[in-house]
C-alpha cells in the first residue's frame, strides 16, 4: 500500500521535526511513520488509530485517567500533562493528525505563529487574557468503555462537571483545531496535548464552551467514571459540515 501525494505531504510535514523538545529539557524523539493498512473499502488502521471514512469517525485506545478533581485537559499523551487530565492515551498526537487530515479535517497542523502568538509552555491568566480565537472543524466526542459485561458509549461531556454551574458539561460539538508549528516543532507532540479543556493553541482539540479560559471550574464527573486506568475506545467524529472531500490511501498496482 502506498499514500496518496495528499497523504504523502501530509506524512513529510509531521514526520520532519527536529529531534530536540526546544520546549522541554528532556529531548523528544522523532515520531515514526505510522503504518497504514487497508482492512475494508473505507476502512482503514493508522498505527492504533481506527479510520472509517464513510462514518467520518477515528478510534483509538486511551485510558481513564483521573477520577477525582480539578482539569485543564481532556487528553493528552503519559509525556503530557497527566496530573491534570481527564483521560491518557499512548496514541501519537501525528498519528491522530494524520488521520484526521485524510477524513478532510482543514486543521492542517502546519499553521506557523508569529512568536508572540506561539503559547508559553505553561498557560497562565496573563496569556488566557490575550488568546487568539482558536478557528477549526467541528468534531464530536464519545467514550466507549465495558463495565461487567455490558458495553456503553457516551459523550465526553458526560464526565465533566462545571463547577461553576454545578452541572455536567454541556453536549455538543470541540473545535479540531489541529495545533501548531513553532520554531519547527510539531507542538500537540512535544507536549502531549490531544485535547484541552482551558485554551491551549498546542492541542489538537480544544473547548468552545464559556469558561474555556478559567483553569478553576473543570473537574471529573466521578459518579459517571468507571475506575482509574479502565481501558477505554475514545472516538473523535468529524460533523459532515465540517468534512470535505479529499484522496484516500491507495494500494500498489
Amino acid at each position: 500500500m502506498k499514500f496518496s501525494p495528499i497523504a504523502a505531504l501530509i506524512a513529510a510535514q509531521l514526520l520532519t521535526e527536529p529531534t530536540h523538545n526546544a520546549r522541554a529539557e528532556n529531548p523528544s524523539r522523532d515520531p515514526a511513520a505510522p503504518t497504514i493498512r487497508e482492512e475494508s473499502p473505507g476502512i482503514y488502521q493508522i498505527g492504533l488509530v481506527h479510520l472509517d471514512q464513510k462514518a467520518m469517525t477515528l478510534s483509538f485506545p486511551g485510558a481513564l485517567n483521573m477520577n477525582q478533581g480539578l482539569l485543564e485537559y481532556l487528553i493528552v499523551t503519559p509525556q503530557g500533562s497527566t496530573h491534570e487530565s481527564l483521560l491518557v492515551t499512548d496514541v501519537p498526537p501525528t498519528d491522530i493528525q494524520f488521520a484526521m487530515l485524510l477524513l478532510g479535517a482543514k486543521g492542517s497542523g502546519i499553521n506557523t505563529p508569529a512568536p508572540d502568538q506561539a503559547p508559553p509552555p505553561q498557560i497562565d491568566a496573563k496569556y488566557l487574557k490575550t488568546a487568539p480565537r482558536l478557528m477549526g472543524d467541528d468534531v464530536l466526542i464519545r467514550v466507549k468503555w465495558t463495565a461487567g459485561s455490558e458495553e456503553k458509549t457516551v459523550p465526553v461531556e458526560d464526565w465533566l462537571v462545571n463547577d461553576r454551574t454545578k452541572k455536567t458539561v454541556s453536549r455538543g460539538p470541540w473545535i479540531y483545531n489541529g495545533s501548531m508549528f513553532s520554531n519547527g516543532h510539531f507542538l500537540a507532540q512535544v507536549e502531549g496535548s490531544v485535547g484541552a479543556l482551558v485554551t491551549n493553541p498546542a492541542a489538537l482539540i480544544n473547548n468552545p464552551r464559556k469558561g474555556n479560559d478559567d483553569d478553576q471550574i473543570w473537574e471529573v464527573n466521578e459518579k459517571a467514571v468507571p475506575p482509574v486506568n479502565a481501558p477505554i475506545q475514545i472516538i473523535i467524529q468529524l460533523t459532515p459540515a465540517a468534512a470535505v472531500s479529499t484522496p484516500s490511501p491507495s494500494k500498489k498496482p
